[in-house]
């Protein structure tokens, strides 16, 4: 019998973490624990998980390179191969001439190698140590380049400066030749490990969920989720005069957590263990509507998620710079897909005062129970303070409900206390009645998100975008369209906006057979798009979905549709395919997936 291979994953993003998982599947010897966990971040989680038995620890970059300071096994690092970088200098020239690579040495110097010997003059910046990374991004963007190919840790820098980007990540080769790496190596050195603790193997049994943090408020132990208890370490570090018991309430993904916390002293240490139970009270219940989000989580999203920003213009973050000292409320309006959720996430991470917590309120919801919680005087977000309320979908409000809240805010001087956003769906409106009353009588700044089609001479840099994050997402490398078919497909003016494009790109990408998306696969795609908002626009106001999708998408529609017309071909797929314009294919993934 022959002894597992463990290795610890550490991989500085998502999409690593995607690729670690598929490849670790290919090698029977080896099992494979992985983590999404960055720089210290995932410093910390080796830290914290490599005494279990782990024989090797896989990561990238400058996460690989802190975490050999904090352990004594091997850690390889997952490089970036002349495949991977060819790759995206191909998909980049299809769209610009004009970008440079930024990184690490780990990616420049394969980089410089690639460009000599095909003799690309692409510029080439090497960051270090002692490089300011944000000032060498500042000084690319006033010498006009387009765009810049770079790692992980620089992508997140860019983003927060509106520098479009893409990501050089690892591919399969790459990662599959670290695991190969890892095996070998762990094999030479595995040593048996002898001695286990009793008492720390019997608590990772318990069903009951604790952290125990040290006097710095590091995680000292856990048996929960490396993130969770991150994230609870950072709320405990901020309490202030601390007694030997203590009761808090922390917020983490969508869930509610009552601590117990207890101060104990061992060897002139000091420790503290904090217990974990689950509180579900009604107030981030799904079916209130109403979600509560630290400012940590939504700076979270913003960094985790490569395209999050991507869809928001330049001139709209202009402008909410500038509204930001003049205004403590904001409606935000445009078109179905427009980014108007991105957007409000922005405004609120833009705000210096208010912003504990984002509470979002789903308008289509409202009703007189949630009436009630929201003016709760014990623990209603209206009453509460130090927040900013988000209230999505305020055109779905009633007139009376939107006079309503209006009053309430006037009386209760709710803007001194919080802020205010609103979203508003165009597509959706009888009247404007709302929105003007909105607009004057609580002072709000309108905030436009502007339609694809007036975004047209963006399409194509959004397009190459969401092209290499979807790339990462379902593991292929379409590397762009052939002429005709992008000349097809920016044509369409995409009346669902980014919602539609993404899962039009979506499509595209996971049926490309070639490295190009042909210009056959971009007519079906929007035959199939047009036929869907013909129907759209002549049966939507009275079609209802047969089958309850909480906020159905374009997907949901498009699977209904199909099933429809499937029905009235008395389940003849291939008449069903002909009539719709697309092919058995498609029609299949429609009623599998879903």
């Amino acid at each position: 019998m022959s002894i597992k291979i463990k290795i610890l994953g550490i991989a500085p993003y998502d999409e690593l973490n995607n690729s670690m998982n598929i490849v670790s599947k290919q090698f029977s010897e080896v099992e494979s624990d992985i983590y999404t966990a960055d720089l210290q971040e995932g410093q910390k989680v080796a830290a914290e998980l490599f005494h279990d038995g782990y024989d090797a620890i896989i990561s990238r970059g400058g996460t690989a390179d802190l975490i050999r300071q904090v352990v004594s096994i091997p850690v390889i690092d997952v490089s970036i191969s002349i495949y991977d970088i060819l790759g995206t200098i191909r998909l980049a020239k299809n769209y610009t001439e004009n970008f440079a690579i930024v990184g690490y040495a780990s990616i420049t110097e394969t980089a410089h190698l690639l460009c000599d010997i095909l003799g690309y003059n692409i510029k080439i910046i090497t960051l270090d140590e002692t490089t300011d990374a944000s000032t060498t991004l500042d000084v690319l963007v006033e010498e006009n380049y387009e765009m810049i190919l770079c790692d992980a840790i620089t992508n997140r820098l860019a983003l927060t400066k509106a520098i479009n980007t893409i990501l050089i990540t690892s591919g399969f080769e790459s990662v599959k030749h670290a695991y190969q790496e890892a095996l070998t190596i762990a094999k030479q050195l595995k040593r048996v490990i002898h001695e286990k603790s009793v008492l720390e193997e019997s608590i990772k049994q318990q069903k009951q969920d604790f952290v125990v943090l040290d006097d710095r408020f590091h995680v000292y132990f856990s048996n929960v989720a490396p993130n969770l208890s991150s994230s609870l370490a950072r709320s405990l570090s901020t309490k202030k005069d601390m007694t030997d018991e203590n009761q808090y309430y922390h917020t983490f993904e969508n869930k509610v957590y009552m601590l117990s916390v207890k101060k104990i002293s061992i060897d002139d240490s000091i420790y503290y263990s904090c217990n974990l139970n689950v509180s579900t009270p009604p107030i981030i219940n799904n079916r209130f509507g109403i979600f509560y989000q630290k400012r940590a989580e939504i700076e979270e999203i913003f960094t985790t998620k490569l395209l999050f920003t991507q869809f928001i213009q330049e001139e709209t973050k202009r402008k909410l710079r500038q509204v930001n000292n003049f205004y403590n409320s904001i409606i935000i309006v445009g078109e179905t897909g427009t980014a108007k959720s991105s957007i409000a996430y922005q405004a609120f991470l833009n705000q210096k005062i208010h912003n504990n917590q984002l509470i979002s309120i789903d308008a289509k919801l409202m009703n007189e129970k949630m009436w009630k919680f929201l003016v709760n005087p014990t623990n209603g977000p209206l009453v509460d303070e130090n927040n900013t309320l988000l209230f999505q979908n305020i055109e779905q409000l009633t007139v009376h409900d939107a006079e309503q809240l209006i009053t309430i805010v006037k009386n209760t001087k709710l803007l001194q206390r919080n802020n205010l956003l609103f979203t508003y769906n165009t597509n959706n409106v009888s009247e404007e009645k709302i929105y003007h009353r909105l607009l004057f009588e609580l002072n709000c700044a309108s905030i436009y998100a502007p339609p694809i089609k007036e975004r047209k001479h963006e399409l194509n840099v959004i397009t190459t975008l969401l092209l290499n994050k979807l790339n990462i997402e379902c593991n292929k490398d379409v590397i762009g369209f052939d002429p005709n078919a992008l000349n097809e497909f920016l044509a369409f003016d995409w009346p669902g906006n980014f919602n539609q494009l993404q899962s039009g790109i979506k499509e595209l990408v996971i049926n490309a057979s070639t490295h190009y998306i042909s210009e056959h696969q971009v007519v079906q795609l929007l035959k199939k798009e047009r036929l869907l908002q013909n129907f759209s626009d002549s049966h939507l106001g009275s079609f209802s979905l047969q089958t309850k999708v909480e906020n159905p998408t374009l997907f949901d529609y498009s699977k209904e549709i199909i099933l429809s017309v499937l029905e009235q071909n008395n389940g003849n797929q291939t008449k069903t395919a002909e009539q719709l314009g697309i092919s058995r294919t498609t029609l299949w993934r429609y009623l599998k997936e879903g």
